[in-house]
């Protein structure tokens, strides 16, 4: 978080929190419905210095419960958030979702997966939608630690491991597409 530096403006506020919408999708690939219904104090919820998701069944397309973690610098940043960038945000304290918009009310679905698409373009050069985020870890995970690819599926939130292999056998795929490559 960077010290010193102004966030009353609008524009920093919400950048500050398209940032953070990015960072933990980063860490936890929410669906879009998924991350746009998250409410501080029911799925997102203190657990000694850390934040914690704890999403029950019922707010889960799968209907499983879902429980991650959130990393110290992470939930640093959630604290900020919390503290310092949604109370500016009109109409922030008239709800308890954790995503603010600016006009007065809770961000919906789309409203997400639009800021976080112009986000990924300006620093990245192409839009990044919110499934991607699933993609990228179902690939990652596959391809730096095949022998315990079923993880995925728990961090997906996926009822079978079905669903999950499409994307082990896509990097596998990539991963034999290389080697074949360096070899010829």
């Amino acid at each position: 978080i960077a010290r010193g530096k102004s966030f009353r403006t609008r524009s920093v506020q919400t950048a500050f929190r398209d940032g953070l919408i990015i960072a933990l999708l980063a860490l936890v690939p929410l669906r879009r419905r998924t991350l746009a219904a998250l409410r501080i104090g029911k799925h997102l919820v203190r657990s000694g210095d850390v934040w914690v998701l704890d999403i029950p069944a019922e707010d889960i397309k799968t209907k499983r419960p879902i429980e991650y973690p959130i990393s110290a610098e992470l939930s640093e940043r959630i604290d900020f958030y919390l503290n310092q960038i949604r109370p500016q945000t009109p109409g922030a304290g008239t709800h308890d979702y954790l995503w603010a918009s600016s006009r007065s009310r809770p961000m919906g679905d789309g409203g997400i997966y639009n800021s976080v698409r112009r986000r990924t373009r300006k620093a990245l050069g192409f839009p990044v939608n919110l499934h991607r985020f699933r993609s990228a870890a179902a690939t990652f995970w596959s391809t730096q630690d095949p022998a315990n690819v079923r993880g995925v599926k728990d961090l997906l939130g996926h009822a079978s491991f079905g669903t999950t292999e499409k994307y082990y056998i896509m990097s596998q795929s990539r991963i034999a597409g290389r080697a074949l490559a360096r070899v010829v």
